[in-house]
Order: structure tokens, then sequence, then C-alpha cells
């Protein structure tokens, strides 16, 4: 009896427990910001038990984009209620080069491959904290301050003139963040559009641009068609839809510290062993997101060549079919919808033929037995 009772109240504590730390009804898992807690929590542990200080001794750089076509492809939009399953899903190979060889060749480098938004999400964050600092770094040399006129023409002028337009801020208000995936575009929710349309990134052509596109559907699968944006934007060109959203240009993973000589000094006078810095978070966190080949790689412990095959052959394999299916268009998928029907008209009217004849016999057979008796 006093075992039983110590168990009850052993689990009369542990719901007690339970109930005040009710973690769903904060922040419910199934939840945007749950699976982004969640996802950001996996990461962080697997950053802890893993040494990603051989980064600093390569550089990123994005190599090209794929498109392929496939059920539950079309983002996570694509499993709202009435959505179609089928679409488009949008990848990114990406090179780790030596930082000391020559990046565009690239030699004894490694590839991966990682969803577009996933890739967009890192890079994007990393280009606008680069171009911030760049931007600081030049206005400190405009000595707008001391100018006796408007200061945003002075800032604007000298941005302009250091080659950093993006210094000034965008008048049409649009952010490429906020449509990093698939988004209704911000004009769908006047009133007076019948219309809805989305926005989101799209492959160029050659593969080795990533723009920006107007579509219909809220997988960012079918196009809008030209002039979409346009037409509710009074005139103004949809940004980075013939400009590419990323370069091409090496990234060294090496973060840059300020006080590195000085950590240095003070670390050798306290005797104490110095660490190597932490890579930025652009090579790290897509490294930990992506399919990996490095089979080429020189220079690391143990090199993963998991995914290979994936990267240099099923992956253009798919790519291929989706491109051949894709230049047919509506074409494609009508004439697939005649065959359809048409295969369906014959196939029953077959039916209803043999249905009709094993009717008739049964009726015969039923009149034969008759007279029989």
């Amino acid at each position: 009896m006093k075992i039983q009772a110590a168990i009850l109240l052993a689990l009369a504590v542990g719901c007690s427990a339970i109930k005040t730390l009710d973690l769903s009804a904060d922040i419910p898992a199934d939840s945007k910001l749950g699976n982004s807690l969640l996802s950001k929590a996996r990461r962080v542990n697997q950053a802890q038990e893993e040494d990603f200080t051989w980064l600093n001794g390569y550089s990123i750089r994005f190599n090209s984009c794929h498109t392929i076509h496939l059920f539950g492809g079309g983002e996570e939009q694509a499993q709202e209620e009435g959505a179609n399953p089928v679409g488009n899903q949008h990848l990114v190979n990406f090179k780790l080069c030596p930082s000391d060889s020559e990046c565009d060749k690239c030699k004894y480098g490694g590839q991966y491959v990682v969803e577009m938004r996933e890739f967009l999400e890192v890079y994007l964050e990393t280009k606008q904290q680069l171009q911030e600092a760049q931007c600081e770094a030049v206005a400190e040399t405009c000595n707008c301050n001391y100018y006796n006129g408007d200061d945003e023409a002075c800032a604007a002028k000298c941005y302009s003139d250091a080659g950093l337009d993006y210094c000034v801020e965008d008048a049409n208000g649009f952010q490429v963040e906020d449509y990093q995936e698939c988004a209704e575009a911000e004009f769908s929710n006047n009133q007076y559009y019948a219309s809805t349309y989305y926005i989101g990134p799209v492959c160029g052509n050659s593969g080795t641009a990533v723009y920006m596109g107007v579509f219909k559907d809220i997988t960012c699968s079918i196009a809008g068609g030209s002039g979409v944006y346009e037409k509710y934007n009074y005139g103004s060109s949809l940004p980075y839809s013939s400009k590419s959203i990323v370069d091409n240009d090496c990234i060294s993973c090496k973060e840059v510290d300020e006080n590195a000589n000085n950590n240095y000094y003070n670390n050798n006078n306290n005797n104490n062993y110095y660490e190597a810095a932490e890579p930025i978070e652009l090579c790290q966190e897509l490294y930990m997101r992506s399919a990996k080949c490095e089979n080429q790689m020189v220079g690391k412990s143990y090199p993963d060549s998991g995914s290979c095959t994936y990267i240099d052959q099923v992956l253009p394999a798919l790519e291929n079919v989706y491109s051949k299916n894709g230049k047919s268009g509506s074409k494609f998928s009508t004439a697939m919808a005649w065959i359809f029907f048409i295969t369906t008209l014959v196939a029953s009217a077959g039916l209803y033929h043999f249905y009709v004849i094993a009717k008739r016999k049964s009726v015969n057979l039923q009149s034969s037995g008759g007279n029989m008796l």
C-alpha cells in the first residue's frame, strides 16, 4: 500500500508540474513561432556538439539555382485548404571554396544544396548587415552634418558617388525580405483589385540568378503575366525582376574581429590557449541545413559525400524533366487533359458495351429456363 501511495503521489506531482508549464498554451509547437524556436534550438544543440571553426579557411559563393516540380513542393502554404499540393520547389547550389585560392574556380572545394527560402533567409540577413556596415563607414566620411542644406540630399549624393545606392531608402517601400518565400502581394489587399497575386523568388532561365516574380497561386507556380506589378504600382517595375537578388561574389566565412590582435595579446599574457573564432552565421547555418558533396574537398578531416549522387545526377535529371514540361506550359497540360478525357470515354463505352451483352445473355438464359419448365 505504501508503494502504491508513493507512485500515486509521484504521478500527482508530475501532473501538477506539467500543468504549471503548459508550453502548448503559450507557444504551440505547430505554430510558425514554435517551429522556428524548435528548429533554432536543434541547430544550437548541433552547433555546440560540432566544431565549425574549419569553415574559417573557406569562402561561400552562390553557384546556381534549380527548379523541380513535385508533390508537396510548393512551400508551406501549399498545405492550406484548397491549395494545389503539387508545386515548384526551388533549390540553391552553393560552394565552399578555399579562401587561399581563386574562388571562381573553386578548386578543392565542396558543393551543397539547400532550399532557396532557407538560403535567402540567411543570405539576405548577412547581406543587409554588410551593407549597413558599409553605409555607416561611408556616412562618417560624408560630413553631411556640417552641410548647410538638405542633409538627406547630401547623404544620397555621397552614397551615389561611392556606388552604394542601396544605402538610400527605397521610395516604393518594397522589402525583399518579406518575399524570400512565396507571399501575398501587398497590392492584393486593395478592395478594388478583383484578383489576388503573390510574389516570390524564382530561378532565372540559365539558373545563375534569382529574381522576383508575380504569380497567381499561393505556391508561386503559375506566373501572373507581364505587366501585373506595373499595373497596380503606378508603372513601377517589380524590384529584382531583372536584377538578381544574390551575387556570385565570394564571402569569407571568417568573422572579422577588430579586437583580434588585442585578444590574442591578452590571451598570451594570461598564458591562455587562443580559441579560434566561430565562422559567420551565413556559412555555419547553410552548411548545417544543406545536402553535401565534398568528394573533391581537400583539407577537411572527414569529407561528407553522402549527397553527391543526388547533386550530380538526380537533381539535374529532375530539373530536366521539369524544364521540358515547363516549356510546353499550358499546351502540355491541355493535351494531357484531352488524352485523359478521351481514354475515359473509350473505357466508359467499353464497360457499357460489355454490360449490355452480359444483360442480354442473362435475359436469354432466364427465357430458356422458363420454356424448359
